[in-house]
């Protein structure tokens, strides 16, 4: 991957409180030969402009930055997603899904408290499942879109005030940058290391193992007098990713007599967490992204230049999910040293099959005046992000009789989860007579369209200018979101077992083989032959759509002055946001025609404050203070009342039932933001860095779970509100060189740890208010590091990346022992590439080399393994063409 990290020279005044190295041709080093046109290879054109645009951004930019560097050939991310380039950066970690990284947390501060940007225009987004979130999906935002991603941690009034963790600037390619045509054609395929099911039980089948892509990049200046710019991009893929999970969700504790206890935190606790239950899915994926991108410039003079931007993405995946599960009785029959023997209460298997298909597409324009001390830049663009997935699941179960499981404790071999070792009847799982538990077909779908406008003036404020200055400006933005869900409740309770058949699979984990569901038969007539729930049919169809529209208004003006060696910014942002939530009128348990509009809206002053200082010797100091804000979710605002009931929660161990809607009345999180930081910078582009920070959050959101009768009948009720305050501490270090020279090579090494310590009140009607150590997300170590070798023999490079994060919290529990969270992951990636022709590049790529796979954690300390999944290793072979 090409990273930028150092400075154009010893003494570069760079904002960013860490860097990372840019790998690019060594034509590079030298300025005044970049400049020339025959002395860049066509190759690099972009690179070497990309590395002088993101220096520059940052000497000038008063809020600390980081940005890297996308190249077409160093680059190693599996999807091509931004995401996988940026866990590279100081204090930033990821959230996977699957083998590759969707979203993005910085300094340890969830996904939706950042801000995502193209050009500085809000991106829409609804989150993972179109649940309504404002975390933002890099997977659909492919690399060879970005010339670099700049990510900022902290704040001034120039930058949005809706950002707790940092905003994700994407910076777009420049065809008016290049000295000449630049084209680029890479054509590869992908080996993925784990087989799973290949293809057993589908719909339509899937590969094993294999898959491949293409995508190309095309630049060029035409005009009289090179005017205009086009830029165009496009890719596709398709990827096998099958998988096994295996899950144990449910621990019971007892006593030394064998009698259930209510958690770990009773006195007579044996000391033991007792599996409640021993799942295992295996899955059969087949991935496919598409998308391309055109951009089109004008130099209209010497000081105006003109853009206009359009893309589109889409990744769909179909996946097909064949589950079983043991579950058994909350009592344990007998116990050794390293296990025990439970009673088996029922055996369930599932089939489920997702085509999840998310879009975003928009188009970005621009127009900029740059006079001598002053410039003023107009931008708009409207952005829709679409979520639709259709899914059938239907499940089956058997309540056998006298029926016992023995388990082992974990261990290194099984990833610390406890594993089955056998059951009294082998032959149970195929000889019980299974009946229908769930048949239902899911369609969910929502849509978000985003228009944004933004107008930025600023006079004697660059880099290079001393004494006063003012930035000033105003952002108006529209978001509209839409959500539809439908679900076909289908009638329960018919025997299955002439559906059933024996795949001849071993789950991962299991020790003995299940029954799954012949969904490609029962498909073609068991849902005629059941029928359906009308009733619980038609409440499904109204009782969960909500749309949301949100307005905001948000001025802002910045005082600048500068000497030649401080550099003072105080600044006032102006906050205004009012929305309207639509949500269907629910009387009784009945839908109502019509809908109920409930409106609100808060306003703010977000004052921000940033001071550095040269010191001799390349040494410079910082100061950073900022107030900014973490908007509720609209799906927290306008999720409708809506009541669920299935086995799922009863299985669980809660309430049959459950409750589950938004809060109109929630109060935006509020931060106070501290950041101080030094940097030293050496040789040519060498830098040492250091910076410490803080977070206080005021009215954090959390979903309050309480529980409540209702005719009779247990409800869990869930409704997200705003809870105690949060703290957040943590320091960063950072280190990295370009061009060492060791043992004759031309190395670019880095390295970057973070160390985060948080804390947050949360208050429950069952646990009072308690204190967590840690914030949602946040994990308390993330390391980054990785080096690149020139190989000029071959002309080439070989190079390798790793990046780690430790464990982090996902989810608050009823008590804490059913607190569950990620366990930590290292991944560490690696490349080589050569020259075979002049214009012909073979490029080898291996991602996740160590097979480190995702586990899952439970407990109040998160002590106790309750998942394992496996996707294996991927493999690429890439052959370049530029």
């Amino acid at each position: 991957m090409t990273m930028f990290l150092g400075a154009a020279r010893a003494r570069l005044l760079c904002c960013a409180s860490s860097l990372l190295l840019t790998a690019i041709p060594a034509q590079a080093e030298n300025p005044a030969a970049s400049d020339r046109p025959d002395s860049v290879p066509p190759q690099s054109d972009i690179v070497v402009t990309a590395e002088r645009l993101a220096t520059a951004r940052k000497e000038q930019s008063p809020a600390v930055v980081d940005s890297i560097v996308y190249d077409d050939v160093e680059t190693i991310a599996a999807d091509g997603n931004i995401a996988e380039q940026l866990r590279l950066l100081p204090g930033i970690s990821t959230i996977d899904e699957g083998d590759a990284p969707r979203f993005v947390t910085i300094r340890g501060i969830s996904p939706d408290l950042n801000q995502t940007t193209i050009d500085g225009i809000t991106l829409a987004s609804i989150g993972n499942d179109g649940e309504g979130s404002r975390m933002i999906n890099l997977q659909i935002i492919p690399s060879e879109l970005s010339q670099r991603t700049d990510v900022y941690k902290t704040f001034t009034a120039e930058q949005d005030g809706g950002a707790i963790g940092g905003i994700v600037d994407i910076i777009t390619r420049s065809p008016l940058d290049l000295k000449r045509r630049y084209t680029l054609l890479d054509g590869y395929g992908s080996y993925q290391s784990f087989r799973g099911p290949d293809g057993r039980n589908t719909i339509g089948g899937s590969a094993q193992h294999w898959g491949g892509g293409a995508k190309g990049v095309f630049a060029d200046r035409f005009g009289s007098q090179g005017q205009f710019g086009i830029l165009l991009s496009a890719r596709y893929q398709s990827r096998t990713r099958n998988s096994a999970k295996w899950w144990q969700p449910v621990k019971n504790y007892f006593d030394d007599r064998g009698r259930l206890l209510s958690g770990p935190e009773a006195g007579n606790w044996d000391g033991r967490a007792v599996p409640g239950d021993h799942s295992y899915g295996s899955y059969t994926n087949r991935l496919r992204t598409a998308g391309s991108s055109g951009k089109l410039e004008w130099q209209a003079s010497d000081r105006v230049r003109a853009s206009l931007l359009g893309f589109g993405y889409r990744l769909w995946e179909s996946s097909t999910m064949n589950k079983n599960d043991f579950y058994t009785r909350s009592t344990i029959v007998a116990r050794t040293p390293t296990g025990g023997r439970s009673q088996v209460n029922s055996i369930y298997s599932r089939y489920r099959y997702d085509t999840w298909d998310k879009k975003t597409y928009g188009g970005i324009a621009s127009v900029g005046w740059r006079g001598d001390m002053s410039h003023l830049d107009v931008r708009g663009g409207y952005t829709r992000a679409i979520y639709d997935n259709v899914q059938p699941y239907v499940g089956v179960r058997t309540y056998p009789s006298r029926l016992f499981l023995d388990w082992e404790d974990g261990s290194d071999a099984t990833g610390g989860i406890p594993r089955v070792t056998g059951i009294s009847d082998p032959a149970a799982p195929f000889s019980s007579i299974y009946k229908l538990s769930t048949a239902n077909i899911t369609e969910r779908s929502a849509r978000e369209g985003l228009a944004d406008l933004r107008v930025d003036y600023a006079w004697n404020t660059e880099a290079g200018d001393r004494g006063f200055g003012l930035a000033t400006g105003i952002e108006f933005r529209r978001l509209d979101l839409s959500r539809d869900l439908n679900v076909n409740t289908y009638r329960l309770g018919r025997v299955m077992t002439d559906y059933m058949v024996d795949p001849g699979y071993l789950p991962v984990g299991s020790a003995v083989t299940f029954p799954w569901i012949d969904y490609n038969r029962a498909k073609d007539g068991l849902w005629r032959q059941i029928g359906l729930d009308a009733r619980a049919t038609a409440y499904q169809a109204a009782a969960s759509d909500y749309r949301y529209v949100e307005r905001l208004w948000t001025p802002y003006l910045s005082l600048h002055h500068a000497s030649d060696a401080t550099r003072l910014v105080a600044g006032v942002r102006y906050d205004h946001i009012g929305f309207d939530a639509y949500q269907p009128v629910i009387r009784s348990g009945v839908v109502l025609p019509g809908q109920t509009v409930r409106r609100g809206g808060y306003a703010y002053l977000l004052p921000s404050f940033a001071a550095d200082h040269d010191l001799a010797d390349g040494t410079k100091l910082r100061f950073a203070y900022s107030r900014t804000l973490g908007r509720p979710t609209p799906g927290d605002i306008a999720q409708p009342e809506t009541i669920t009931c299935g086995e799922e929660d009863e299985e669980a161990g809660g309430p049959e039932c459950a409750i589950r809607r938004g809060n109109p009345g929630l109060r935006p999180r509020r931060a106070d933001n501290l950041d101080v930081g030094a940097e030293y910078y050496f040789g040519t582009h060498g830098v040492i860095g250091v910076a410490a920070f803080a977070k206080w959050i005021k009215d954090d959101i959390y979903v309050l779970r309480s529980l409540q009768q209702v005719d009779g009948t247990t409800y869990a009720v869930r409704e997200p509100t705003n809870a105690e305050s949060s703290r957040l501490y943590g320091i960063e270090f950072q280190i990295a060189e370009r061009n060492v020279d060791i043992l004759g090579r031309k190395v670019d090494p880095f390295f970057n740890v973070t160390l985060l310590d948080g804390r947050m009140r949360v208050t429950g009607e069952e646990t009072g208010t308690r204190t967590v150590d840690r914030l949602m997300y946040q994990p308390r170590v993330t390391v980054g590091g990785g080096a690149t070798v020139r190989l000029p023999e071959i002309a080439g490079a070989i190079r390798a990346t790793v990046s780690h994060r430790s464990d982090s919290l996902t989810a608050l529990g009823v008590t804490p022992k059913d607190d569950s969270g990620r366990a930590g992951l290292t991944v560490v990636n690696a490349a080589l590439w050569h020259k075979v022709l002049p214009h012909v590049t073979f490029k080898y790529e291996i991602n996740n080399l160590f097979d480190d796979q995702p586990k899952f954690l439970v407990g109040n300390r998160l002590q106790y393994v309750s998942e394992i999944d496996n996707y294996g290793r991927a493999a690429f072979f890439h052959i370049v063409l530029n």
